[in-house]
């Protein structure tokens, strides 16, 4: 369990770099747009789906260090605030 919530928060990781690499260049037109990225919608949802798998993966590491149960709060408040500006329409 723990090495596959490692791996999907490392999977998750790479794919809201590219998230951000694609929505810069969509944003302010360098090269081709894409539609979906010409908002911060994707990258928000990107964001939140990580931010919530490392929130699992500090939550069942937290018996190795103390600091993680802080860390598993914070990445679900971010988590948390990615998904409240998307359901509020900030981009």
């Amino acid at each position: 369990m723990r090495k596959v919530v490692s791996a999907l928060g490392w999977i998750f990781v790479v794919l809201t770099m590219f998230s951000i690499i694609i929505t810069v260049f969509s944003t302010y037109m360098y090269g081709r747009q894409v539609n979906y990225f010409t908002s911060y919608n994707a990258l928000q949802v990107c964001l939140g789906v990580t931010m919530v798998t490392w929130a699992i993966k500090m939550c069942i590491d937290k018996k190795e260090r103390a600091e993680n149960a802080l860390y598993c709060v914070l990445c679900t408040l971010i988590a948390c605030g990615a998904m409240v500006f998307l359901y509020i329409g900030v981009y």
